[in-house]
């Protein structure tokens, strides 16, 4: 995926011919209509939610190559003037919003013609798998097509495991190894291979927002179990980055972690969600236990 910065007027102009007119990018002017959209999917649209609201609009960031909203409106489809059928993020991740299969294919046609370098695709399942293929990109790092989307709306069954807290701005040095540990298991390459400060900024500010969830060792200070809240709205939180240290698994600290972590997102927002893959069946009976259902199924291109 070679890098290109073309002016705005041109990529406007190539976005629409690689799909025949229907693909543009959004402007301020749409975000209400963005919103909308958004709402109208809460569960599986909370970090696309979460991006818009960080922005503070719908426009592009800059005309030369920086991150965007493409839409499809909703007049396409026979829709009400006005409003959208289908949005797309395209950042250095691409999250397809309300898409369909055709929607997602012209999103592919669209992104492909914008030849970004990215890092991944991921959200509901047909949609990312169609998009991907209209791109055309190929030699993806991996593909993993099936990842249950899950949600929780009640408080857990499960007792919570004492101690599990909000992580203090003084527990930076021991959360970020942790982090660290739990991204480089997870996508096999560590989150410092770009450089660190990035990667540290994120982890102190969802420490600052309250939005990293730990439970200390009394003894050494390391985090014994963690996770996140990556996306916060008015409708849900989604989790993330859940983790146990090496040497505390086995001991059943999941589910009473996750039960804690549950509850204390149930006072942020009247839903928990969280998205697994298929292949981690030890993960998928702990989010069982704890009350999680599946709502959905995503799929996650990692480049």
């Amino acid at each position: 995926m070679p890098l290109w910065s073309p002016s705005a007027d041109t990529l406007a102009a190539r976005i629409r011919a690689a799909a025949d007119g229907a693909v543009r990018i959004l402007e301020e002017d749409d975000a209400p209509a963005l919103r909308r959209l958004l709402d109208a999917e809460p569960i599986s649209s909370a970090s696309v939610v979460t991006t818009l609201e960080a922005r503070g609009g719908a426009g592009p960031a800059d005309g030369r190559g920086g991150p965007l909203f493409l839409g499809i409106d909703a007049e396409t489809r026979g829709g009400a003037a006005g409003e959208l059928a289908a949005a797309c993020w395209v950042g250095s991740n691409i999250n397809p919003v309300g898409a369909d299969e055709h929607d997602a294919e012209r999103f592919g046609l669209a992104i492909g013609a914008m030849r970004r370098r990215v890092s991944s695709i991921y959200g509901p399942s047909a949609a990312v798998l169609e998009l991907f293929d209209a791109a055309g990109w190929r030699s993806p790092r991996d593909i993993r097509g099936v990842q249950p989307l899950m949600a929780t709306d009640r408080t857990p069954d499960v007792a919570p495991l004492p101690g599990v807290r909000p992580a203090l701005p003084e527990d930076f040095d021991v959360v970020e190894p942790a982090c660290a540990a739990m991204f480089t298991e997870e996508l096999g390459f560590s989150p410092y291979r770009h450089g660190a400060a990035g990667y540290q900024e994120r982890i102190r500010r969802l420490i600052a927002d309250g939005h990293a969830m730990v439970l200390l060792d009394p003894v050494t200070g390391e985090v014994v179990f963690k996770a996140e809240f990556g996306a916060v709205t008015d409708h849900v939180v989604q989790v993330q980055g859940v983790w146990v240290r090496p040497a505390d698994r086995g001991r059943g600290l999941s589910a009473p972690g996750m039960a804690a972590v549950v509850e204390h997102g149930l006072q942020l927002a009247p839903t928990v969600s969280l998205y697994v893959n298929s292949y981690n069946a030890a993960a998928l009976r702990t989010y069982r236990k704890v009350g999680f259902e599946q709502v959905g199924t995503f799929s996650t291109i990692l480049f």
